[in-house]
């Protein structure tokens, strides 16, 4: 991976369209505005901020982050610890089946079209249940020596664009009000991003009982669009 092609290789992986599932997913987002919780822009900007500061900044952004210091020199006992640790931060069955399988799609796009042998391997050593995604992400980035304040952005903000789009469907709101959340959330995801990088894996955490909850109750729901 040449530095000039560096931000394309980022903005493809981690944009929208990149078919790893995770415009399926509104963690938790489907289940808040079902119950009358979240109806409006400011509504929307408060679960996001509580999901950026507990999921990512606490948790996946960390294990991404570590994942791409193994992957770099390659430690596979170590990456299939942090694996472990990374499915047991979600508590949650739908969010951590969400995760499984975005990570597979991802994993298994990635390792074929780098023709990376130790992307392969590890796909194949997590067999048919797949690899959480901020391990799957954190692993190629690391494989390709990508900078990791770049490739943390990169992920930060998919994320906080994924749940913006849902936000979208689900509230509704317009688009031009879309465009203008994200601009809002610019200080959370540079906080996030920050969080991410520094937090030792030691002190990394996934608590927030009212996301949590809210996915539980999300299976339940009587009409759903997303799959968390």
């Amino acid at each position: 991976m040449t530095r000039e092609n560096e931000l394309f290789y980022l903005m493809q992986m981690a944009g929208g369209t990149f078919p790893s599932g995770g415009f399926s997913q509104s963690w938790g987002l489907e289940t808040y505005v079902a119950e009358g919780r979240v109806r409006d822009e400011e509504g929307f900007i408060l679960f996001a901020r509580a999901y950026l500061e507990s999921s990512v900044a606490c948790c996946e952004g960390p294990v991404m982050r570590e994942a791409a210091r193994l992957s770099e020199n390659w430690d596979s006992m170590e990456l299939k610890k942090l694996e472990e640790l990374s499915r047991a931060l979600k508590a949650v069955k739908e969010s951590r089946e969400s995760s499984l399988r975005m990570g597979k799609a991802f994993m298994r796009i990635m390792a074929d079209i780098t023709e990376d042998e130790k992307l392969e391997e590890l796909k194949s050593e997590m067999g048919q249940e797949g690899i959480t995604y901020p391990v799957a992400y954190g692993a190629l980035c690391g494989r390709l020596g990508l900078d990791i304040q770049r490739a943390a952005e990169a992920f930060v903000f998919s994320t906080v664009n994924a749940l913006t789009q849902s936000a979208v469907k689900l509230i509704p709101l317009g688009n031009k009000q879309a465009q203008g959340i994200l601009l809002k959330l610019y200080p959370v995801m540079r906080e996030t991003v920050e969080k991410s990088l520094q937090t030792p894996l030691k002190d990394i955490s996934n608590f927030c009982p009212a996301l949590d909850m809210a996915g539980m109750r999300h299976e339940y729901l009587t009409t759903r669009l997303y799959m968390s």
